[in-house]
């Protein structure tokens, strides 16, 4: 199947999901999302636990960002350090990624804003950031597996998707009937197609299985998210779901920045190797 064909099928994937929330009607912010289990004050931090638990975006996002900072040593004497001059065969993919981690830093700054007194209103400023980090990594896969040249050319729409999203949320939160179907498909697409993409297209760096551990490792976060409750109750209210899901959630997002540090060039196909090879002996 041509990588034209596996495109298209992508595309209508996207297209069979945004219908289906569109026929779905529109999906109104739940009354109870701003209960949560945990709702202790420690050291004068109101619901300390899920602010606090924010800090671990701070942490990844700084060190996403310091990475894709570093560049060849001028020192030739000098320790090794891998950085973004090792991740990528070109530096026209690192915009994604730098995007991606200032997303995620700023998520962390978001979501306390939210987490200290929670609102209709705070929770925009929590949603933006992740919608920009959401669309910002899709867009880095598109380079990794499709095309450099159309991950560059959609970058900036898809942000820009990911931003209208939550602001026609608000929009719709402010008219009286909210709707978060448009949020949703950016929040949620992402994690559908991130595993088609490994699935249909071919690498072109090694270490692309850690995706796999992303997306699961997300979806372990979003389960936490749902039964905050329950695991309250099953740790004798020590802690929420809801602080734990940040914790994983950021786990997953050190996976990514674990597969830039250690990733090379993907190795070729038995087919192509054997012919490469055999160029080699002729020459």
């Amino acid at each position: 199947m041509g990588k034209g064909i596996r495109v298209i099928f992508l595309v209508i994937v996207a297209v069979v999901a945004a219908g289906l929330l569109w026929r779905h009607g529109p999906i109104a912010q739940p009354e109870g999302y701003h209960r949560f289990a945990d709702t202790r004050t420690l050291y004068g931090i109101p619901n300390a636990l899920n602010v606090l638990s924010n800090i671990p975006f701070l942490l990844v996002g700084w060190a996403g960002l310091s990475f894709l900072r570093r560049g060849p040593t001028r020192d030739p004497d000098g320790p090794f350090r891998p950085g973004a001059h090792t991740a990528f065969e070109s530096l026209r993919e690192r915009p994604a990624y730098v995007i991606f981690f200032a997303g995620v830093l700023l998520t962390a700054f978001g979501s306390s804003w939210y987490h200290l007194a929670p609102s209709t209103k705070r929770l925009f400023w929590d949603r933006l950031p992740m919608a920009i980090a959401f669309t910002a990594l899709f867009a880095a896969m598109i380079a990794e597996r499709i095309s450099v040249y159309w991950s560059r050319m959609l970058l900036l729409p898809f942000v820009f998707a990911g931003v209208t999203s939550v602001v026609m949320w608000r929009l719709s939160e402010e008219g009286g009937a909210g709707d978060l179907r448009f949020y949703l498909f950016v929040q949620l697409f992402p994690m559908i197609a991130l595993p088609l993409l490994m699935l249909l297209f071919a690498p072109r760096y090694s270490r692309g299985a850690e995706l796999f551990v992303v997306v699961l490792v997300y979806a372990g976060a979003k389960a936490l998210e749902h039964f905050d409750d329950r695991i309250w109750e099953a740790t004798s209210h020590n802690v929420g779901g809801h602080a734990l899901k940040h914790v994983a959630a950021a786990l997953a997002i050190w996976f990514v920045l674990d597969m830039l540090k250690k990733r090379g060039r993907a190795p070729l196909p038995l087919a192509e190797a054997l012919a490469a090879h055999a160029e080699d002996d002729a020459a």
